[in-house]
């Protein structure tokens, strides 16, 4: 691996690789400023060098106390946008940032030590365009099923990018390259990322998958995952429209989300080493994947909603 690591010494940046590129961090945030904190702590401890990086933070126009005079951290650059949407709030800082690579992270994500370094030599070893990093989940102590779930299935980075050629901003790097030529994100209210990761590897883009880049994401109780869910379902339907679904079809198969889960077709997503865990939980856990069913149709028939009202 390259050596990107902090120097102190007299010699300063005269020691790091003239080809180390310089990268611009972004952090969308909407109310959620003490996890924020963590992830920024986080992110001030790299072993990239401190002077090859900035952190952007767009508030995402928070109606939470949103005090920048607390940020106490050097080099962190605050912005505001009041377009409502994360994607709205991550091209704000596309177009404030400096790097020649774009990382994203999630204001409830924590960074390992070695994340930017290892993001950049994942793009380097690899000649990538993209890299999707690894987000590990870290569990409360009671670790209900709806949290066991939502680590069995979201935030699949190895597998979305294996099999869907898609990755998400919780953990990403870019070559600002990319967004220069096919654009910045679509503003949905989710999905954006998958839509746009998709664009760009049908464009010849390569995005390949690092286990060493990793974040650490808190895994969402019920109602966290619930709201999840109907926002997941509200930028489904805006991408498959889009894509030039009917709505009628789009409907139609809504409907059909509502047909109680099988155990069978939950596990068969299961990673092997995770099985017998899933097994332990798969009453409950079948539960919450119906109720998750329930509000990513609902998110659906809202925006079908919207639009029906929009063509009036």
């Amino acid at each position: 691996m390259p050596n990107f690591l902090n120097q102190e010494d007299a010699s300063g940046l005269d020691r790091i690789d003239t080809l180390t590129p310089f990268v611009s961090v972004i952090i969308p945030v909407f109310n959620d400023f003490l996890q924020l904190l963590v992830c920024l702590q986080s992110l001030k401890k790299q072993s990239y060098h401190k002077n090859l990086y900035e952190i952007i933070v767009v508030n995402n126009n928070s109606t939470d106390e949103f005090d920048a005079s607390v940020i106490e951290f050097e080099g962190v650059n605050l912005y505001v946008e009041e377009i409502p949407g994360s994607y709205a709030a991550r091209n704000k800082g596309i177009s404030v940032a400096k790097g020649s690579v774009i990382a994203f992270i999630d204001s409830d994500c924590r960074a390992q030590n070695q994340w930017i370094e290892s993001g950049i030599a994942a793009l380097q070893e690899n000649s990538a365009d993209l890299v999707g990093g690894q987000v590990s989940f870290s569990f409360s102590a009671q670790k209900t099923s709806a949290e066991l779930y939502d680590s069995l299935t979201n935030m699949q980075i190895k597998r979305d990018i294996e099999k869907r050629k898609v990755s998400k901003t919780a953990n990403l790097f870019v070559r600002r390259k990319v967004f220069d030529a096919i654009g910045l994100f679509p503003l949905l209210k989710s999905g954006g990322d998958v839509a746009w990761t998709k664009r760009a590897t049908d464009a010849g883009y390569l995005l390949v998958y690092s286990r060493k880049a990793e974040v650490f994401h808190p895994t969402r109780k019920l109602p966290e995952l619930l709201k999840k869910q109907y926002r997941v379902g509200s930028g489904q339907t805006s991408v498959w429209v889009s894509e030039g679904q009917s709505i009628k079809q789009i409907f139609l198969g809504s409907l059909f989300n509502l047909w109680p889960p099988t155990a069978d077709k939950f596990l068969s997503n299961v990673g092997s080493d995770r099985e017998e865990e899933a097994k332990a939980r798969l009453s409950s856990i079948l539960i919450v994947i119906w109720l998750c069913n329930f509000a990513n149709t609902l998110g659906r028939l809202t925006t079908i909603l919207e639009l029906v009202i929009q063509k009036k």
